[in-house]
């Protein structure tokens, strides 16, 4: 098991209000997507961000240049993909969820 699914596993053992708590705390503290040159004014709109735990986005998204390999999160957490705005959550591309 790699610190990707040992995080996500702590992370289901946790309350809505945590995990809430938590995801929060790390769009402030480590999150790049909105320095990404593909994020968007839509993004922006609906407050988008952490794709590689959250999901894909909402939004209609133009790759211009993914910026994920460099983000804090995809080493912390030794993520193995990128473009998550737009292919889907770490967990969603290893065809876990």
């Amino acid at each position: 098991m790699d610190r990707f699914e040992l995080i996500m596993e702590k992370m289901s053992e946790m309350s809505e209000e945590q995990l809430n708590s938590l995801i929060d705390m790390q769009k402030k503290r480590i999150c790049i997507c909105r320095s990404c040159p593909t994020y968007n004014q839509c993004m922006t709109e609906n407050s988008e961000s952490l794709f590689c735990f959250l999901g894909k986005s909402q939004c209609e998204v133009d790759p211009a240049e993914c910026i994920c390999s460099t983000c804090p999160a995809h080493d912390n957490f030794q993520l193995k993909h990128e473009l998550y705005c737009l292919k889907g959550s770490e967990e969603e591309q290893r065809g876990k969820s």
